[in-house]
């Protein structure tokens, strides 16, 4: 019988860092882009104002293994747990963890590796416009992945841009610092970065600037939207990390379709700038990444999880029996 693994948040939190996450979430934008991983969108379905929310996905690592990994989580009553399973190709369950930090690991890791493969050459300052719990994991994604020098946090309270930016800072050893408004965020910044769950945009194209690299992370629902439909059809390259699920969910993208904006056809996925089809950076071109999350980056920054839990004897063996059940389908 196969015994299931469970893994907490602290067990989590003790097995991975940032760049753990940058590693497994390139993998397997670039696994995606081959063929060798897939994505299952995001659905939700909802009683009362509780939602639920299920995705998943697929990935082989470069042994060959192939896993297979699910998230599912509720919402609506102001807060949610996060649970993630990993399955290995034959089908039995290898893992049961809690999902939360591994969620926002590799949330801020794929914008990091966005404004590394996008982002012009020399960038050193960043502006975080969000200052909530999602946001601390932006930045420090995008700062290790691309090196900066400078970040300038910008949320809708000064006291919590304060504390992110102290946190930030004696995590980092950089200069960052809080600012009480926008415009003093974006000056002089390389790369933008929006993590917010604000229904209108809280950029206009009157704050698009040359060689500037943009991330709208925060917008996986249809309501929201970061970026008004003019600035995102004023960037000369947008990406995203799956185009179907954000004709689904991407509300930055839908509302910039739906206005004529933008075009679907127009919109690439970030696995193909890193498959290589990015080699030529224009340093005075705008870039976009517009951020869902999708479940192929669970599953493979679980796997690292995982592997590196057996090699430790991390996490809590569970009599659960994990293989499939012959027979059935």
């Amino acid at each position: 019988m196969n015994i299931v693994r469970f893994l907490t948040e602290a067990d989590v939190e003790s097995l991975l860092d940032m760049d753990d996450a940058l590693e497994a979430v390139e993998r397997a934008l670039i696994a995606v882009e081959i063929g060798h991983g897939s994505n299952a969108k995001r659905t939700r379905t909802s009683t009362g104002p509780a939602r639920l929310n299920l995705l998943g996905g697929t990935f082989r690592d470069e042994d060959g293994r192939g896993m297979i990994g699910a998230k599912t989580y509720v919402t609506g009553s102001g807060g949610a747990k996060f649970w993630g399973m990993l399955f290995d190709q034959a089908g039995s369950l290898l893992c049961l963890y809690e999902a939360d930090r591994l969620g926002q690991l590799r949330t801020g890791a794929a914008s990091g590796i966005s404004a590394r493969a996008l982002a012009a050459p020399g960038a050193r300052k960043l502006a975080m416009i969000g200052a909530g719990y999602q946001a601390l994991t932006q930045a420090e994604a995008i700062v290790r992945a691309v090196g900066l020098e400078e970040v300038a946090v910008f949320g809708r309270t000064y006291d919590k841009a304060a504390a992110m930016a102290e946190s930030l800072s004696s995590k980092l050893g950089i200069n960052v610092y809080p600012v009480k408004r926008l415009e003093a965020a974006l000056e002089n910044a390389d790369i933008v970065a929006t993590m917010t769950n604000s229904q209108q945009p809280v950029l206009d194209v009157c704050h698009l600037r040359s060689g500037v690299h943009y991330v709208f992370a925060g917008s996986n629902n249809p309501a929201n939207a970061e970026a008004s439909p003019d600035l995102l059809g004023a960037i000369d390259q947008v990406f995203t990390d799956d185009v179907e699920q954000a004709k689904n969910e991407g509300g930055t993208l839908i509302r910039a379709t739906e206005a004529g904006k933008l075009s679907w056809a127009e919109v690439r996925t970030l696995g193909s700038a890193l498959a290589g089809e990015n080699q030529c950076r224009d340093a005075s071109a705008t870039t976009g990444f517009v951020s869902q999350g999708v479940g192929s980056w669970d599953t493979a920054l679980a796997a690292t999880l995982y592997h590196r839990a057996v090699s430790v004897g991390v996490g809590s063996m569970t009599e659960i029996n994990g293989e499939p059940v012959k027979g059935r389908r």
